[in-house]
């Protein structure tokens, strides 16, 4: 068989260049519908056929090994008492003809499965053994088939690779097939080898910042468990941190100290400043143009300050905002000034405010805690101008549990929010804010998906008279309400639309992706914003849209009708909003 693998392209070559000769002999498949393909697509029979030019005698050699291969690819699949028959006939003409009949006879099933996995002394671990085996996907009456059985071994492996022991190996595994029963005993013994700790970390490439702004992002502590996890989520830290341009974490156990492995760690910092530029467009708050300004160091003590302006149709807006390195405690902490023009559905707002800020990531729990000043000028088309501010005391809570950030196929977001100001402590009007929205990403196969997308907010106050424009709700645009120009559904004030104390939005959708990088989505949105529960009547917004799969994200353009409006609006968004 290795000298026709060797012969294969030339094969192919000279079929090429003989495409209008005969083939040398034909060949029939009286197989299953469901076995058709993995026979056609692996049996050499069927590989040399069109090689012109074939001595008969290699065609009685490929048939006489047909049987072998057949049997092989079928125990593949399950099959492993077929029976399996090959002829050749000639006819006068001197046509050849070879007929591969098979009956693949009962699929083999798991009769039972032995599981066992011995500590680094040899002795059993009842307790490792009772978790993999919750989780064996090879389960008594299962198809028995051999790309089954070396995934579940792997990702029981994979269970204590990624565990407290990176020594872990297979160390007996073998699979019985009985096939006169049609059944199959399966036997995996594991050796977890010794169980690690994680020891001190070892830090190279700091050149600018102290160690402790490595040191504060690693997830483990000396003297924790060892997981390969940890060792991920740090690295992505330091990846996604502002002072390095690349980090690589690895923990080798070659330098082991008895169970304590060192964690090494090497960074390479980015630049100290950077000055970067973008534009781009949006179908909600039109073009846009941007500059934005950093120093990693201030004063030499690693402090960040960050200006930015842009510049949109519909809104603008600077910032200036100081963050200082991770505590300790894990705490991330801001100053931040900033001016906003808004000018939107015939509301123009000034918003200047000053806040700071404490946030505090874990695992995949993101908190934030802001105290915030502001004053606000709010000028409604036809009606009177006003002048509003509010100190207001606010914390945010997230889970992100999706698949991918750029490409999210499963899982589910959730942010709750809680806010409030008072008249007693500078501000305009007493309120207290409550906010809630979630986003599910439902696979059907690999190439469908269902997104469901839903929130639902609350302002408790006397009336909206007082309170800033960015704690009330307005609705509609790209990431709302389909159909609808954006943050256009809401209150009627002269002929404007302002926020309203209560919303409601949600959206269902399904995409269908015709190739990896392009897709098209169905959707249905409804929802408004009124200044009473009773009085929000929810609109509706449907459409089709295109989705690609872009370097840098996801993609979106949407055709959505507005029924309320009875008009068409196009909508376009790139990334994920949330």
């Amino acid at each position: 068989m290795s000298a026709a693998g060797a012969a294969a392209p030339a094969a192919a070559g000279s079929a090429a260049a003989s495409a209008a000769a005969p083939p040398p002999y034909q060949v029939e498949l009286d197989v299953p519908a469901d076995l058709r393909a993995l026979l056609s697509e692996n049996l050499d029979l069927l590989r040399w056929r069109n090689f012109p030019d074939l001595p008969q005698g290699q065609i009685a050699e490929l048939a006489a090994e047909a049987p072998a291969q057949v049997q092989r690819l079928l125990e593949t699949q399950g099959y492993f008492s077929p029976r399996i028959a090959v002829h050749v006939a000639c006819a006068e003409n001197g046509q050849i003809t070879v007929v591969v009949q098979v009956m693949p006879g009962e699929l083999t099933r798991v009769d039972a499965i032995d599981l066992q996995v011995r500590d680094a002394d040899g002795r059993p671990d009842a307790a490792l053994t009772a978790r993999l085996a919750r989780h064996w996907p090879l389960k008594p009456g299962a198809v028995f088939r051999d790309a089954d059985w070396e995934a579940a071994k792997s990702r029981a492996l994979s269970a204590l690779l990624s565990g407290r022991w990176p020594g872990a190996r297979i160390a007996f595994s073998r699979a019985s097939i009985d096939p006169a029963s049609a059944q199959a005993r399966l036997t995996l013994t594991l050796d977890t080898g010794p169980a690690y700790v994680f020891g001190d970390l070892r830090i190279s490439g700091l050149r600018r910042y102290p160690a402790s702004i490595v040191e504060r992002l690693a997830p483990m502590r000396p003297g924790q468990p060892y997981a390969q996890s940890a060792l991920l989520d740090f690295q992505a830290a330091l990846q996604n941190s502002p002072y390095f341009r690349n980090a690589v974490v690895d923990a080798d156990l070659r330098q082991a100290q008895g169970d304590s492995v060192p964690v090494d760690v090497q960074v390479s910092e980015n630049p100290g400043q950077k000055l970067s530029f973008g534009v781009g467009v949006s179908s909600d708050t039109g073009e846009r143009v941007q500059a934005d300004w950093s120093d990693l160091d201030v004063f030499g003590r690693a402090w960040r300050l960050r200006s930015s302006v842009k510049l949109q149709t519909r809104e603008q807006s600077g910032s200036l905002q100081l963050a200082l390195p991770r505590s300790a405690q894990g705490d991330d902490d801001s100053l931040t000034l900033s001016q906003d023009r808004t000018d939107i559905s015939g509301l123009v707002t000034r918003n200047t405010s000053v806040g700071a800020q404490r946030a505090r990531s874990h695992g995949n729990i993101d908190t934030v805690v802001a105290l915030q000043y502001q004053a606000e000028s709010q000028q409604p088309a036809g009606a009177a101008p006003s002048e509003v501010h509010a100190l207001s005391l606010n914390a945010s809570w997230t889970r992100r549990s999706i698949n991918s950030v750029l490409d999210p196929s499963r899982g589910t977001l959730l942010n709750l929010q809680l806010g409030g100001a008072s008249k007693a402590l500078l501000s305009s009007a007493n309120f207290v804010r409550l906010y809630a929205r979630g986003l599910a990403y439902v696979p059907i196969d690999r190439d469908n998906q269902l997104i469901f997308r839903g929130e639902a907010g609350a302002v408790l106050a006397n009336g909206t008279s007082g309170i800033p424009q960015n704690f009330l709700f307005r609705a509609g645009g790209a990431n709302s309400v389909r159909g609808y120009a954006y943050q256009s559904l809401g209150l009627q004030q002269g002929n404007a639309i302002v926020g309203g104390r209560y919303l409601f939005t949600a959206s269902a959708e399904i995409d269908h992706w015709f190739t990896r990088q392009w897709g098209g989505a169905l959707f249905y949105d409804l929802g408004n914003a009124a200044d009473t529960w009773s009085a929000l009547k929810p609109v509706r917004g449907y459409g089709t849209g295109v989705r690609w799969r872009s370097p840098v994200g996801l993609v979106a353009v949407d055709l959505a009708y507005g029924q309320a409006v009875h008009a068409w609006r196009l909508n376009f968004s790139a990334g994920l909003s949330f």
